[in-house]
């Protein structure tokens, strides 16, 4: 709902102060979503297929950006206002059909196990496992005795209270941080304005980003299919960052040798 609140503010707005609210709005949406369903996606999904159900996650996040990037190509040929209000208001369509399939979905077992449903817990964990009473009882017990037992001790102070559990906390707060710190949402928003900057000029900018937003999704959907739950997870987080710290070393030392604006600038470098 706050979603397509947002959405419409924006795609209808007269003046930059209905825009930026549009904007609050949709980016507080935004913020609950991306916490919310891969929590959910992780507490319905089997544990043979956890890791590509929370990868799924992060490839239709990237299949979101490729749509937008292609929409924004195709509306700069656009010659009325209609170029940027059209691929605005196309943000409702995704966020209506979520709210209408949310109707369907069923309570995350463990939420409500946590909140003393234990009934409607066993009969959920039962139809997400197609009715095998065998499977779904002893993942039941197994997340019973584990909700249970957090419930008993379901303090935040708990995260700090031993070396081991800070330790882990920072691990997990950590590695979701420096993702941030990555630059990555940067280029996701600012990608034509860097590319103009480096001399990629008009529409070519917005089609170099279209480009550049379908590789991570393909890359993506490669490794949730088959590297995500044949190697685990810490592998694949040392080698993505070791390839960050190379490309960016390689993309500071072209920045440094080859200041933008200066005369001598070499542009192939910069390009």
């Amino acid at each position: 709902i706050l979603a397509l609140w947002g959405c419409a503010m924006q795609a209808g707005a007269s003046n930059v102060a209905t825009m930026i609210v549009g904007r609050i709005v949709a980016g507080l949406a935004i913020g609950v979503l991306s916490m919310t369903v891969p929590l959910y996606n992780t507490e319905i999904a089997p544990p043979k297929i956890r890791g590509f159900l929370v990868g799924l996650n992060q490839q239709m996040i990237g299949v979101g950006f490729i749509v937008a990037n292609w929409v924004g190509y195709g509306s700069q040929f656009i010659k009325s206002d209609a170029s940027w209000r059209l691929p605005l208001g196309l943000q409702m369509l995704p966020a209506g059909l979520l709210l209408i399939g949310i109707q369907f979905l069923p309570y995350s077992p463990r939420w409500l196990l946590e909140v003393g449903r234990d009934e409607e817990a066993r009969e959920v964990v039962l139809k997400l496992h197609g009715n095998d009473k065998v499977s779904a009882d002893k993942e039941y017990a197994q997340m019973y005795v584990s909700i249970k037992a957090e419930v008993k001790s379901g303090r935040l102070s708990d995260l700090w209270s031993t070396r081991a559990m800070r330790y882990r906390t920072l691990v997990a707060i950590g590695v979701q941080v420096f993702c941030q710190f990555t630059g990555i949402n940067v280029i996701n928003y600012y990608g034509p304005q860097m590319y103009e900057s480096l001399g990629v000029q008009g529409g070519k900018a917005l089609l170099v980003q279209g480009i550049y937003g379908a590789i991570g999704p393909v890359a993506n959907l490669f490794f949730i299919i088959f590297v995500l739950d044949r190697v685990g997870r810490k592998k694949p987080l040392m080698f993505g960052a070791s390839t960050l710290v190379a490309t960016f070393s390689i993309l500071c030392a072209i920045l440094a040798t080859n200041p933008l604006g200066s005369p001598d600038s070499n542009a192939t470098a910069q390009r």
